[in-house]
């Protein structure tokens, strides 16, 4: 997919994106307001990136996460969880003096999330600057993923000098938008039914509106288009020479931990599928891509212990929710 053979090294993917650290708070009982509540308090290694570039190191892919943190205590612990988890770093940049991005939140007793604060200012830092002293190295891999908290500036330069494939997820509603200059540009986009609503304008409620909302993407310049649409599986849409090809995968029967991961899995597992196999059945990406989610969602971690394995066992043993 990508002309990689200029680097001398094996075939390798790139996530340009963020990098948390997150802070979870969780009271033992109802919290009441503007007092201290006990309960436990979690930090775990967070951000879209860097939990899809986990994915895809745990799927087995060489995987690079291109992304900025600080040279803070947090930014020293998620160097070491990065390298803990195969996630290499050679093109990421430790800067001094700056925060680390950061994501805080505290949650209810049953653990919906009550308020959360979000510190990401130094993911501006990621600047088509930033990126052009690592061209050669990005455009040497065989997939170049992007998640949407990179600037709307970045996204275009990236369109503009990137040549390897790129692959998104627009990771909200507020930052879908960051694609727009780049829906041509794309080889395969992953949004969500309320992302893939404000790309294109048409609400995503049902089967038939997720079509019109994929048609739009590929007509937008988007070559493939993957869809969640929650309990109702995901839609997959690819455009090809003799035509559009769209067919809706139904999840897996899964027994709900956390609804937290089962995006950032399921794009990792479409973005290992086109890496393993580049010519592989829409359908069968689909399957995949459902797989993994229910892999998470079944896990109460951000990132599942997930194997290549264990989604074609679920595949194989599972029930699609028909």
């Amino acid at each position: 997919m990508g002309d990689y053979s200029s680097t001398g090294r094996d075939p390798y993917v790139v996530v340009i994106g963020g990098m948390n650290i997150d802070i979870c708070g969780r009271p033992h009982e109802t919290v009441v307001n503007r007092d201290s509540n006990p309960g436990v308090v979690s930090m775990s290694a967070g951000g879209v990136g860097q939990n899809i570039a986990q994915n895809l190191a745990h799927l087995g892919v060489p995987t690079y996460l291109v992304t900025v943190y600080g040279d803070d205590a947090n930014g020293f612990a998620l160097k070491a969880a990065c390298e803990g988890n195969g996630i290499r770093l050679d093109q990421a940049a430790q800067l001094k003096g700056e925060r680390t991005s950061t994501y805080m939140f505290v949650t209810d007793e049953t653990g919906d999330m009550l308020v959360a604060v979000n510190d990401m200012d130094i993911c501006k830092r990621i600047t088509p600057e930033f990126l052009a002293e690592r061209l050669d190295f990005i455009n040497g891999a065989a997939i170049c993923l992007l998640d949407a908290n990179l600037a709307s500036e970045t996204m275009a330069w990236i369109g503009e000098h990137v040549t390897a494939p790129l692959f998104g997820d627009t990771v909200s509603t507020v930052k879908a938008h960051r694609f727009e200059p780049i829906l041509d540009k794309m080889t395969v986009l992953k949004p969500n039914d309320l992302e893939a609503s404000v790309l294109t304008g048409i609400d995503v409620e049902d089967a038939d509106s997720a079509r019109a909302a994929a048609k739009a993407l590929l007509d937008k310049g988007v070559r493939n288009v993957f869809i969640s649409l929650g309990v109702q599986g995901i839609l997959c849409a690819s455009r090809r020479a003799d035509g559009d090809v769209m067919v809706q995968v139904p999840p897996y029967l899964t027994e709900i931990a956390t609804a937290n991961g089962a995006g950032d899995s399921g794009m990792a597992a479409i973005t290992w599928s086109y890496f393993d196999d580049p010519e592989r059945d829409l359908a069968e990406t689909g399957r995949i891509a459902q797989a993994a989610s229910s892999i998470a969602l079944e896990c109460t971690k951000a990132v599942p212990d997930i194997t290549v394995e264990r989604i074609r066992g679920k595949m194989a043993d599972a029930t699609l929710a028909v």
